[in-house]
């Protein structure tokens, strides 16, 4: 008996087991959530950095504004409970042309309508992040 009160006070300890006081944190992540656009609406997402994709593993495409305005989030095109959700997406980066007012763009549509009318440009940043939606 006593050899399990003293792991479930380590694991207690190490916050791994929950008390009353952990109710919270257990209930709701306790990182902060990440703001971003679908199809015009705000989300929110929890964003783990970078990760390398193993052979098999799918991403969607996640549109990150480099100039934008105050308030631009990042861009996403799907979520979860849709074909094609996962939360690895692949970074691209959209430049607003110089000359051009930048705007804010609240959708992967926008985003794309704005690089096809020569406003903006768009490349891979080469980086697939760990993002799930929530």
């Amino acid at each position: 008996m006593k050899k399990a009160l003293l792991v479930l006070a380590v694991a207690g300890a190490l916050g791994l087991v929950a008390s009353p006081a952990m109710a919270d944190t257990i209930r709701h992540f306790p990182q902060k959530a990440t703001e971003g656009f679908f199809r015009g609406q705000t989300i929110e997402y929890l964003d783990f950095g970078p990760v390398k994709l193993k052979p098999g593993n799918k991403s969607a495409d996640l549109w990150s504004v480099t100039n934008g305005v105050e308030g631009q989030y990042n861009i996403i095109d799907v979520v979860p409970g849709m074909k094609g959700y996962t939360p690895l997406w692949d970074v691209n980066l959209v430049t607003w042309k110089t000359g051009v007012t930048p705007r804010k763009l609240t959708s992967a549509a926008a985003a794309r309508k704005a690089v096809a009318a020569g406003e903006a440009t768009v490349k891979k940043a080469g980086l697939v992040v760990n993002c799930p939606v929530i």
